[in-house]
């Protein structure tokens, strides 16, 4: 028996996926979860093997393997809960590969983004250090050399030379300009997640939805009880997030009340046709359950890719623009810094 004080574990999301991958394998086998579980409540296996043993403490506790398993995280929650009643109820280790699957794909977005934001700061930061560090130098030395006409050189100069001689002036605008262009950064990174999240969300929703419709008997979840089909709904829309749980909670509570007829429904305002059809023949019991299902995975296989193209479009060519920018405003400046003295011997010289 574990005992009642056992610490809470928060697992990191590799060793999560690495621990629903050992529940997976033991569902696969038969073998029953406990012992499993005491298999890796092992000192050599580090955090799984803590991890391991606050499960089975919370089992023993009389707590559902689902809440335990739950606990691990404080981001999947919700979808390691729903994996684990669903292999539960249907025998089937597809939901737990699943969230393994969404953890992956989750830490792949984070990476891409945070790889995706390394150049164009690098960018960023180069160019403050020639703005502040170099130009000023180079300019104070063209202005005590005569070559700028007094008639401009003060306003430029005096700047200038307040960067040249002041190293922590330049240190200080370089950092706020590279903080600025940071936070511009990371507002331009959150807009592209916000604005992916909605064929994100559908597709977790149709993918979990079918998940849970197909194993074992597709036409007995298609006559399910508007309970039951409530309770199915609600899961898929809750592994999609909270705001997308919140927008389907009345229809959940009208297919609870008995509505079978898709305007009664009232699906939030931006599901897409395709899903409200799903939504409503597997209400309704129109389709058979089957091709319900296949039609969810196919529309969860769309918004994925959907949603892919576009965050690619963030991190791939929001880099490059603000690179190109860069690279042309600095040559602007430079071309100005060099040109510019030269015209005004020419003028000088020309009348």
């Amino acid at each position: 028996m574990m005992s009642a004080d056992t610490p809470k574990i928060n697992l990191d999301d590799d060793s999560l996926v690495m621990l629903l991958s050992e529940v997976s394998a033991m569902a696969a086998s038969g073998r029953p979860l406990i012992s499993g579980l005491a298999d890796l409540d092992d000192a050599s296996m580090g955090k799984i093997g803590r991890a391991a043993r606050a499960v089975r403490s919370g089992i023993d506790r009389g707590q559902p393997a689902s809440e335990s398993i739950a606990s691990l995280s404080r981001v999947y929650q919700a979808p390691l809960r729903v994996a684990m009643e669903v292999m539960a109820r249907t025998g089937s280790t597809v939901p737990i590969d699943e969230a393994g699957r969404l953890i992956r794909q989750s830490n792949q977005s984070r990476r891409r983004i945070r790889i995706a934001s390394i150049n164009p700061v690098l960018n960023v930061i180069v160019a403050a250090a020639v703005l502040f560090f170099v130009m000023p130098w180079i300019l104070v030395s063209l202005s005590e050399s005569q070559l700028i006409r007094p008639a401009f050189a003060p306003s430029i100069t005096e700047i200038c030379q307040a960067f040249a001689q002041d190293f922590l002036l330049a240190a200080i605008a370089t950092l706020i300009v590279v903080g600025l262009f940071s936070l511009v950064l990371y507002w331009g990174f959150s807009r592209s997640r916000r604005g992916n999240g909605l064929d994100r969300d559908h597709a977790t929703f149709c993918r979990w939805l079918a998940i849970q419709i197909s194993p074992p008997d597709r036409q007995a979840a298609t006559n399910a009880s508007d309970l039951e089909l409530g309770r199915l709904i609600g899961s898929a829309a809750e592994v999609a997030g909270p705001a997308f749980a919140a927008s389907w909670a009345g229809v959940i509570e009208k297919i609870h009340g008995g509505t079978t007829s898709e305007s009664s429904l009232a699906m939030p305002p931006d599901t897409p046709g395709p899903v409200r059809r799903c939504v409503a023949d597997l209400v309704c019991g129109n389709r058979e359950g089957e091709s319900i299902t296949l039609d969810l995975q196919r529309l969860s296989d769309l918004y994925t890719q959907k949603s892919l193209r576009h965050q690619t479009w963030w991190t791939e060519m929001l880099p490059r623009l603000v690179t190109g920018a860069l690279m042309i405003g600095m040559m602007v400046i430079l071309l100005r810094a060099i040109v510019m003295p030269l015209l005004d011997i020419v003028g000088e010289v020309v009348p």
